[in-house]
């Protein structure tokens, strides 16, 4: 028995150690109006976005080293707009706001209200800074885990300006288990044996 937990707890801290040291990787990110994006890592003082000095400051210590899908300055948005990226494994997605326009579940959603069905506030903050002057960005979490394909829908440009004000990065998920493959499960039959 002690030598099937010291395999299993073995097993765990490598497949811990691995995730953590292969960062989710992100590819062919494309939206539908010609907007462009590059795949990043998530680091105190890194660029906010890929096309501008601005920096990206006051990470949750949690976030730092995730894969960041770095926009540019002016991307574009609109509720037609529609954003895809492919992932190597399941993800979570978080989305930064900045502070300083209406809140994203405020704003038009097309379809209707699928931003603020899929994506919960997390009560967390990071900054756009210098040389910008320092902006609030309040982030949001999938309530789900994405797999495969990620994709980002409409939803309304800040008032009078054609750009949306964002960035994105991505954590590792875990998809919902099947009871069926489930750890008591399978211990149950290995102790019945």
């Amino acid at each position: 028995m002690k030598s099937i937990a010291v395999w299993t707890f073995a097993l765990m801290a490598v497949t811990v150690f691995t995730v953590l040291a292969n960062p989710v990787k992100v590819t062919d990110i494309e939206d539908n109006k010609g907007g462009i994006y590059a795949a990043v890592e998530l680091e105190e003082g890194g660029k906010f976005f890929h096309d501008r000095d601005y920096t990206i400051t006051h990470i949750p210590e949690e976030f730092l080293g995730l894969t960041q899908v770095s926009t540019s300055a002016d991307c574009p948005g609109g509720q037609d707009y529609k954003l895809t990226f492919k992932i190597d494994r399941p993800v979570y997605v978080y989305t930064a706001w900045d502070s300083r326009h209406t809140l994203p579940e405020e704003r038009g959603q097309d379809p209707k209200d699928w931003f603020t069905d899929a994506y919960t506030d997390t009560g967390k903050t990071l900054f756009l800074d210098a040389p910008h002057a320092p902006t609030e960005y309040f982030i949001y979490k999938s309530n789900e885990p994405f797999e495969g394909t990620v994709e980002l829908l409409g939803i309304d440009e800040v008032i009078g300006d054609p750009v949306i004000m964002w960035t994105i990065f991505v954590e590792e998920g875990v998809l919902p288990v099947n009871p069926e493959g489930n750890l008591t499960t399978t211990w149950g039959q290995i102790k019945s044996r």
